[in-house]
């Protein structure tokens, strides 16, 4: 047996001529196959000799009864007829009552009260050797548990029959050859649509479905193990919106512990978006998995402070949306909170500790205290913020000049101020209301800055190219619904992007035949087809911002955020995108408005304040008027 006849003695000859060989045995043979002539593992018999796994499958080749396919024998039916494996496991004849679910399956376990299916059988949690996660593992008792994923990962590798490489085994042939997983599912027409795709299913005649197909046949979807809803399941029985709460529980525990009582309303707010998407959240995303992870360690209530903490900015912010959405979460100021969060970066940088204090009083007493003082409802836009990050960043960058050429801001002069002005941009002039503060205080000797112009009718677009944007908006219907809309509520009723983002459901008064928008005290008729595309944000209710059921009013522009509008910066690149400048386009506007309208009747239908219409009045006139006064003064 040790020399030509291993495959005639007990399975361990293979392993004692190994080892024999390995201690320097000679003449020692490591039986082969005797119908392969391969050398491996001879686990199986056949025909009175050991033999290999597959050659032992070749000879078990039948016709199956069932799908009329040749496979290896799986059981057989009542009738004595055999059936492969997959046919086996789908016959009602080889199904047992379950005796935890009651449900007739194949029983995957046998237990003292008969028996468990695959998806009720309780596999033990313990922490992977190979991984070390805390999962549900083969051989939780021993030393070397396994999880899930590891073992699959471990599966036999050879080369495969159809591509010639050597990978790992996800499928056979009908003789039994190996097959990778690109070679073992290779794209077929799908039955349903028609379409070449991978086969994500069957239907009970063993056709082919795709992915898209699959899910919408009744033979995937099966009753829930857990509350009986008929659906497509998630994992082992489990419809998504059980196995949400479960792995949702689990990932909020810390390791060997249960949930904290404070994270209670969090995982609460975190069961109202879809399950399959809070799933995907937790298995798919280790960022925010690790966030998750982490409030479970956390001290105390989830706050918007903890979650200040962590560096992963969309990942963090994406979740606090659906907190804030669902409830779980104050609302707040994201703008006001990312700015204050970016000054006390940008101050820190300043070298010396007297002008750190003098820049920390001056953006708390002057900007930031305009911006916290806004009437109740208006948030900081993006482009306040930003106004005041340029000032700042200027300010810092001038005192960091001051202190490379040996001066500071006490000591500045106004010649060394006009010299550092003349070197840069003309952004540098935002540093006057510093200078101005600075003087008043006795911080500095007095210094000033130059006025940066604003006289808007030099920053417009012509009249033509304003009526030919919004005819090309009208007429293109390939741009999305959004952009349109937002696009002709600029050109035609010059609404800054930052009110346009805040539209509501409540804004539109819909009367049939006729559409009206809230802008100002008194409702504008909106011409067609405007009223069409307002018509179609109200009705829409899809996209990620709408993952978390609303209250009302509903936004008619969807943030990538849960229960938040869309950012004004990122409609304001949107319209960039499709060839609509935000600024100059509603400056046209503007001007083109006032030199029809009446202040006040701008002010009433267009929402904007009396002396905003009658500078725009006043700008649209030019100097004609004025220089004929001054000329008849004279």
């Amino acid at each position: 047996m040790l020399t030509r006849r291993g495959a005639e003695g007990p399975p361990k000859i293979s392993a004692l001529a190994q080892a024999l060989i390995d201690r320097g045995a000679h003449g020692v043979v490591v039986p082969a196959c005797p119908f392969c002539q391969r050398t491996t593992d001879l686990k199986e018999r056949r025909d009175g000799l050991r033999c290999c796994g597959p050659c032992w499958r070749d000879a078990k080749i039948v016709t199956c009864a069932v799908c009329r396919r040749p496979r290896p024998i799986g059981g057989r039916r009542f009738d004595g007829q055999p059936v492969c494996g997959t046919c086996r496991r789908h016959d009602p004849f080889n199904h047992r009552p379950c005796s935890v679910c009651g449900a007739l399956r194949l029983r995957k376990s046998r237990t003292d009260d008969g028996g468990v299916c695959a998806a009720c059988r309780e596999i033990p949690t313990a922490i992977c050797a190979t991984c070390g996660e805390r999962r549900p593992c083969y051989f939780a008792s021993t030393d070397a548990p396994k999880c899930l994923p590891c073992s699959a990962k471990e599966r036999e590798e050879a080369v495969c029959a159809s591509c010639g490489k050597h990978r790992r085994i996800n499928n056979r042939t009908a003789t039994g050859e190996p097959l990778c997983g690109n070679c073992g599912n290779k794209p077929k027409p799908c039955a349903d649509c028609g379409g070449i795709f991978r086969a994500s299913g069957r239907t009970p005649e063993g056709e082919p479905l795709c992915q898209t197909c699959w899910a919408k046949h009744p033979a995937a979807h099966r009753p829930c193990t857990q509350c009986g809803s008929v659906e497509r399941l998630y994992r082992h029985g489990r419809c998504a919106a059980c196995a949400r709460s479960a792995d949702l529980s689990e990932v909020l525990s810390p390791p060997g512990g249960l949930m904290r009582t404070e994270l209670e309303p969090g995982f609460q707010a975190l069961l109202k978006p879809p399950p399959r998407t809070v799933l995907y959240w937790i298995h798919k995303i280790p960022a925010r998995r690790a966030v998750l992870q982490a409030l479970a360690t956390e001290p105390g209530p989830v706050t918007h402070e903890i979650l200040d903490r962590f560096a992963t900015a969309p990942t963090v912010e994406y979740l606090r949306a659906a907190l804030v959405a669902a409830g779980a979460l104050p609302a707040r100021d994201e703008q006001l909170a990312r700015l204050e969060s970016w000054l006390a970066k940008t101050i820190a940088r300043v070298s010396s500790a007297e002008e750190r204090r003098i820049l920390r009083s001056y953006a708390n007493w002057q900007p930031l205290r305009r911006l916290r003082r806004l009437p109740a409802g208006q948030l900081v836009t993006h482009g306040r913020a930003e106004t005041v990050r340029v000032e700042i960043r200027n300010v810092a960058r001038l005192l960091e000049w001051l202190h490379d050429g040996g001066a500071t801001l006490g000591t500045c002069t106004q010649d060394q101020v006009d010299a550092w002005l003349s070197e840069g941009p003309t952004t540098r002039a935002t540093v006057r209301g510093f200078l101005l503060w600075t003087s008043r205080r006795g911080h500095s000797r007095p210094l000033t800055a130059p006025v940066i112009s604003t006289y808007f009718a030099a920053r417009i677009i012509g009249k033509d190219q304003r009526w030919a944007l919004v005819r090309h908006l009208v007429q293109d219907e390939q741009l999305q619904v959004a952009d349109r809309a937002a696009g002709l509520l600029l050109l035609l009723f010059a609404q800054p992007v930052g009110r346009i983002s805040r539209l509501t459901t409540e804004h539109i008064v819909d009367r049939g035949d006729t559409l009206a928008l809230k802008l100002g005290r008194v409702p504008v008729e909106i011409p067609a087809p405007l009223d069409d595309l307002l018509r179609q944000l109200v009705e829409r209710r899809d996209g990620r911002a709408a993952t978390v059921p609303l209250e009302e009013p509903k936004w008619l522009f969807h943030s990538l955020y849960p229960g938040q509008p869309i950012d004004p910066h990122t409609l304001g690149r949107r319209l960039k995108a499709i060839g609509v400048p935000p600024r100059l386009a509603r400056h046209a506007s503007l001007m083109d408005i006032a030199s029809e309208l009446p202040a006040v009747v701008i002010s009433r239908l267009l929402g904007f304040h009396q002396s905003t219409g009658d500078n725009w009045t006043r700008e649209s006139q030019g100097f004609g008027a004025e220089y004929a006064a001054e000329v008849s003064r004279r």
